[in-house]
């Protein structure tokens, strides 16, 4: 594993399995969500809330965490904001990119942590 996949695996552990369960939303929706024209990698609330069933009061509180350690930036203003992953968390797409190759849930790297079939 590459130092950036470590650094991005590092930032998930410090956060809480709901937190990673809605990065892994904000993976999918940002490249291959349902809302269009919209730029590649920025993915909406709306499409969010519609694939992940947060009420909103939760949704708010898990991205404060997200954006805590820099997994993810907010810009805009409500209700118009655009979620992306940061620097950082880029390389994210490329993780769920292999993981779709192999057949690996990208759940089960994310959000569980298990990077033994995501490595082979």
């Amino acid at each position: 594993m590459d130092r950036n996949t470590q650094l991005l695996f590092d930032r998930l552990r410090a956060v809480s399995a709901e937190a990673r369960k809605l990065f892994c939303v904000v993976v999918r929706q940002a490249y291959h969500g349902p809302m269009h024209p919209k730029l590649p990698g920025i993915a909406t609330p709306v499409e969010i809330l519609e694939a992940c069933g947060l009420d909103v009061g939760e949704f708010y509180l898990l991205l404060a965490l997200l954006k805590g350690e820099r997994l993810i930036e907010v810009s805009g203003d409500y209700p118009f904001e655009e979620i992306r992953l940061t620097a950082e968390a880029s390389v994210a797409e490329a993780v769920a990119q292999r993981c779709a190759q192999t057949g690996v849930p990208i759940e089960e790297v994310f959000v569980s942590l298990e990077t033994s079939s995501f490595s082979q």
